[in-house]
């Protein structure tokens, strides 16, 4: 825990005199004798104030101090601090006591003690009290810091979570689609062996982009949109006449970026969760609007029940996102379109 305020040089220094002039015009409103506060300059009896408060503070923080290292985090006990109540009140009226004693008998020079009892007694009370109001306000501080501490390790657990989320997200290979390319490549490999070539130089690409960019936190979106036509091409070879993808042209400010793997993810999702057919071909359109989002736009077509991975892997999405941006992932289906928007990205969010 970081060092508390009471704890602090400056805060010992300047308060007690504030506290002990505090105390001096209380005394004198309890004595009925505020006419002489004109008279209020460096006496005796207003330095004795100052000095009993330095005594009471140096005190009560010390056995504070010794109070916290003993029981630790035990001290949120309601016995513990019943008990450091008591101490602090203890201890605080001893040290009046012996001091105001003192001060009466050897500096003033009574040698009766009861012609300072009744302000020897008033001191003790008032400091013991001010000394309980030290005690409470140290708990004050000693809980606020407790409980920023305790959210600033929420936020610090949560934070370390959604960068486990994002690192999964960015290291994510869909097994799924290594194994369709893989049937689509042994057809190919008997009928057509340039296509086949061809099919293996883009499934080539594909996997590179995810490996090269699984350290990544950000990347550009032309970088994306380039990475999407790979793959689309991959899925093209085995629909070759039952889908097809638009990019609207990029005429946005430069500088947009995205997660890695992201729109890739997404086109994979799509065409592995839509039913295709000849009747029923799977149109991918993926453009930019005013609100600075990118659109993949599409019919839809699902089917029965989608797979626990692509589940998943939207889950993973929306988190990705929401790391980076507040502006979370919009997912919205109307007249038989569904749009996924995608935030687009700059640097300045990141930090």
């Amino acid at each position: 825990m970081k060092k508390n305020l009471l704890d602090q040089p400056l805060f010992r220094i300047t308060v007690p005199p504030i506290y002990g002039l505090m105390m001096y015009f209380l005394i004198l409103l309890l004595n009925n004798d505020l006419s002489q506060i004109t008279e209020t300059v460096l006496t005796q009896e207003l330095l004795l104030c100052v000095v009993l408060a330095f005594l009471t503070s140096e005190s009560l923080r010390f056995t504070i101090v010794l109070f916290e290292k003993k029981v630790g985090h035990e001290l949120r006990r309601t016995g513990n601090i019943t008990l450091l109540f008591f101490t602090s009140f203890l201890i605080s009226a001893a040290i009046i006591f012996a001091a105001v004693y003192y001060y009466f008998s050897e500096i003033e020079g009574n040698s009766y003690f009861v012609l300072y009892q009744s302000n020897l007694i008033k001191l003790v009370s008032i400091y013991s009290i001010s000394g309980l109001l030290y005690t409470l306000f140290y708990l004050s501080i000693y809980f606020l810091s407790v409980k920023n501490e305790t959210e600033i390790k929420r936020e610090d657990l949560k934070r370390q979570n959604l960068e486990h989320q994002l690192e999964i997200f960015n290291n994510e290979i869909n097994p799924k689609l290594l194994f369709q390319s893989l049937e689509t490549l042994i057809a190919l490999v008997h009928h057509n062996i340039d296509a086949a070539e061809d099919f293996v130089d883009r499934l080539s690409l594909v996997y590179r982009y995810i490996l090269d960019n699984r350290k990544k936190e950000l990347v550009k979106v032309e970088d994306e949109l380039q990475a999407t036509k790979n793959l689309f091409l991959l899925f093209k070879e085995k629909y070759p006449e039952q889908i097809s993808l638009t990019i609207a042209p990029w005429t946005g400010e430069k500088g947009k970026l995205l997660v890695p793997n992201s729109l890739p993810m997404l086109l994979d999702c799509v065409v592995n969760s839509t039913i295709i057919s000849s009747y029923q071909p799977l149109n991918i359109r993926i453009s930019f609007d005013e609100e600075g989002y990118l659109v993949m736009q599409y019919q839809e077509n699902d089917k029965l029940s989608l797979d626990a991975m692509i589940k998943k892997r939207h889950k993973n999405l929306h988190q990705a996102f929401a790391y980076f941006s507040d502006k979370p992932v919009i997912q919205i289906r109307a007249y038989g379109d569904a749009f996924i928007k995608l935030p687009l990205l700059e640097l300045k969010e990141e930090l």
